[in-house]
């Protein structure tokens, strides 16, 4: 690792690194997923060393590995920042497994670009969808690109943020209503499994979880609201993020401070 504090990051990724879920998120893209809340950490560190902390978050809605390899990551390049972070797969569970090797080679390709540039790279692996019942057979395959994710973080010896194995998240107060992206609950967990990972002195408290009812009328409006959207865009071969721009596209400076209860910080 370059080492601490970090004086400037960037998030390169899908719809989880963006933030869709947290707390405030609808009301505003900025200041919102596990990504600017890590930022926040990494500001709060900087600022206690006497450095400005600068931040970018490049991730995108609806974004495969493929695309946020050639795509997110030569923005994340050109920034030069200390740290990248890079959460991918959780949109290609789904590939054909012929498919895997590929987009292995991908990533390891990206991965070796970021830290031939001197960057610090944290690799996070994919969702482990077991929350639902009717998310549970795809299990197997998001453990099998998981997996692929880790080899490429053990060759390399960086970070792995092990999301697949975070059993808490079978609660679904740590989801969204959508059922696929992290409550502010599950971007408070893994912005703090990453900041252990790296070492932080700083964590977010994590409100109390609430309970969450998943009874017929619940679930009748999930599927109207969230999933028969996503298939109509599935047959019509777009994404939730075509057209849109990253929220921190270019490095600027970061507050570690919000004035929010979700945003309270403790020194761990």
């Amino acid at each position: 690792m370059i080492g601490k504090p970090y004086r400037s990051y960037v998030a390169i990724g899908d719809s989880l690194s963006e933030g869709l879920g947290d707390f405030t998120f609808k009301n505003s893209r900025h200041h919102n997923g596990w990504t600017d809340r890590l930022a926040g950490l990494l500001a709060q560190e900087a600022a206690d060393s006497g450095f400005e902390f600068q931040y970018a978050n490049l991730a995108l809605r609806g974004a495969k590995l493929q695309k946020i390899i050639q795509g997110q990551l030569p923005q994340a390049l050109y920034l030069q920042p200390d740290l990248v972070t890079v959460m991918a797969g959780s949109n290609d569970i789904m590939t054909r497994p012929s498919s895997l090797p590929q987009l292995r080679d991908s990533l390891r390709d990206g991965v070796h670009q970021l830290l031939a540039a001197g960057c610090d790279v944290m690799l996070a692996n994919t969702i482990n969808p077991i929350h639902l019942k009717l998310f549970k057979p795809m299990r197997q395959k998001a453990e099998l690109f998981s997996t692929l994710i880790e080899t490429v973080a053990d060759e390399f010896e960086i970070p792995m943020l092990d999301v697949f194995g975070i059993q808490d998240f079978e609660n679904l107060a740590y989801w969204a209503e959508d059922m696929v992206h992290f409550s502010g609950q599950g971007h408070i967990r893994v912005a703090n499994d990453a900041a252990a990972l790296l070492d932080l002195n700083y964590r977010y408290v994590n409100p109390e979880l609430t309970a969450v009812s998943r009874g017929l009328v619940e679930t009748a409006k999930w599927v109207t609201r969230d999933v028969l959207p996503f298939f109509d865009r599935k047959l019509k071969g777009v994404t939730s993020g075509d057209g849109m721009q990253p929220k921190h596209s270019a490095l600027s400076p970061y507050s570690p401070r919000v004035k929010h209860p979700n945003w309270e910080m403790t020194i761990r």
